[in-house]
């Protein structure tokens, strides 16, 4: 094998499995005492933001009466101070892998008060104190409820915000409504509001905290910028984490504005503003959709607000996204990802066998040229330029592509990448069982069986493979399994299988080719 073609397998493998381990240096975790003296140091609005009305502060509390909401999907309690929650479980969801308590979303990216709105009233803060048309409401799988609260603020304005619930769907379709009965112009603004305990980074690298996406670019924000500001309609803007969301989506056009905001570490606030001033008997409202759930994107897609983006994917996005909607699509009638990414690992070997047929043959021709190779390397040992040369002339003569035996392994490089991102991101995969032994494919398997075997495969693919390189480089390559065995003992055990599926079509790949007499 020639030398540059050494040089970019060797680099390729680099990249292909030193990934997962640069992702996390690339972003850093910031210490907790970095992180306040950051986030104090970050008065300022960031650069570029538009202007928009302070946030509020927080009102004096007031009495306020609990509505009970459960559907298929979620376990939920509202309350009537300004038709915020005040606890939020997501029944399909637990914190272990066999079972355990439902996921509260409220622990993570919207605590006690989230959903809540407020008014300012010139500057001051000023809470509602909804009436809830009822106290407890049930939902089927196809059905529908509402929620109703009806309130009035100092300056005489009637205030009513509902909540349109579906069992099918943690969207919460809502409508917030100002009257003024009085005999005066009324101004105010009607601000909901959400907030969480994150900000920053989680100890895998990936951002938790506000997420805005405005009409040309998705914005997460750092823990650094203390405060982001709009004063445009945003398609939505939220709170995250790798896995859950909360967001606010408006369906109207209008006058608003948004904040997001990191007061201080481990802090997080995302303010929608829907200014009104109204005359004597006028009315106005406001459309949105609340939505407070999962990051499964088959629902967020359904949005239609590209809420899908919220899945922070990384540089592959282009390929990961299509791989879970694949993975999805099995998985919805075979019950079980493991067999998804079979059938995966399968298409896409089916999808790259014309160039894996065209590489195994390249090998095959330069494994019969090796005697006049080395004729040649040592009739120029001494010219280097001469002999690379006639080494391309030789090549060319017998239409060999040196690079030949290379391009599969670039190629999987970002299917490699991609589907690493899908295991480690996608809450669809999150403690999805296999059989067997392993119980989630994006955790590492238990008893590393599956790295054990995906390296005795690779032995045995590497020992049909015709071999093209120096008696040096061959006894170097004979460790490779062994090293990519050890690599992969902490990986997804998902991505495992992948690759043990890969190796397995592959030996399959070579036999069916090396008994298939090459074109002469």
């Amino acid at each position: 094998m020639d030398k540059k073609v050494w040089i970019a397998l060797i680099l390729s493998m680099a990249v292909l499995f030193l990934y997962p381990y640069f992702i996390q240096q690339f972003y850093p975790q910031i210490q907790p005492q970095e992180k306040a003296q950051e986030t104090q140091q970050a008065q300022q609005p960031a650069t570029g933001a538009v202007a928009a009305s302070p946030a509020l502060p927080v009102a004096e509390p007031v009495k306020e009466e609990l509505t009970a909401v459960e559907t298929p999907l979620f376990k939920a309690v509202f309350s009537s101070a300004g038709g915020s929650i005040r606890n939020f479980e997501l029944k399909r969801h637990t914190d272990g892998i066999d079972g355990g308590k439902a996921v509260n979303v409220t622990d993570l990216v919207a605590t006690e008060n989230s959903f809540k709105t407020q008014l300012d009233i010139n500057g001051v803060a000023e809470n509602i104190l909804f009436t809830p048309s009822k106290a407890s409401i049930s939902i089927e799988e196809a059905g529908k409820g509402e929620l109703t609260y009806i309130g009035r603020s100092s300056t005489g304005a009637t205030i009513e915000k509902k909540y349109l619930f579906s069992g099918d769907t943690y969207a919460i379709s809502t409508v917030l409504k100002a009257s003024n009965p009085t005999a005066s112009a009324i101004s105010l603004r009607a601000d909901t509001v959400l907030s969480s305990k994150v900000s920053g980074t989680d100890e895998t690298g990936y951002h938790q905290g506000p997420i805005v996406k405005t009409n040309d670019k998705l914005l997460r924000q750092d823990e650094d910028e203390a405060r982001l500001t709009g004063a445009a309609k945003p398609k939505w803007l939220g709170l995250e984490n790798k896995y859950f969301l909360s967001a606010l989506i408006p369906a109207d056009e209008g006058q608003l504005s948004w904040i997001t905001e990191v007061p201080v570490a481990g802090q997080s606030r995302a303010t929608l503003q829907f200014p009104v001033t109204l005359a004597p008997g006028a009315s106005a409202t406001l459309n949105y959709n609340s939505f407070i759930g999962p990051k499964e994107y088959d629902r967020l897609v359904k949005q239609k607000n590209g809420l899908e983006e919220a899945i922070e994917f990384g540089w592959f996005d282009w390929i990961a996204k299509p791989f879970l909607v694949v993975l999805n699509f099995f998985e919805r009638y075979l019950g079980n990802y493991g067999i998804a990414i079979i059938i995966l690992t399968v298409i896409v070997k089916v999808l790259f066998y014309p160039l894996t047929k065209k590489s195994l043959n390249s090998m095959r021709e330069m494994q019969k040229m090796q005697p006049q190779l080395a004729a040649l390397k040592e009739k120029y040992k001494n010219d280097k330029d001469k002999m690379n040369k006639e080494l391309m002339e030789l090549y060319k003569r017998y239409k060999i592509n040196p690079l030949g035996g290379c391009l599969p392994m670039l190629l999987q490089i970002p299917v490699f990448i991609a589907l690493y991102e899908v295991l480690y991101v996608a809450i669809e995969l999150r403690h999805a069982p296999f059989y067997l032994w392993i119980h989630d494919l994006s955790a590492k398997d238990p008893y590393y069986i599956t790295p054990l075997l995906m390296g005795a495969t690779m032995f045995i693919q590497q020992k049909m493979t015709p071999s093209t390189v120096d008696p040096a480089q061959q006894k170097i390559m004979m460790f490779m399994p062994v090293i990519f065995t050890f690599m992969f003992l902490n990986f997804p055990s998902g991505l495992v299988l992948y690759w043990l599926v890969n190796n397995v079509l592959s030996i399959g790949q070579q036999y069916f080719i090396y008994k298939t007499p090459a074109r002469a």
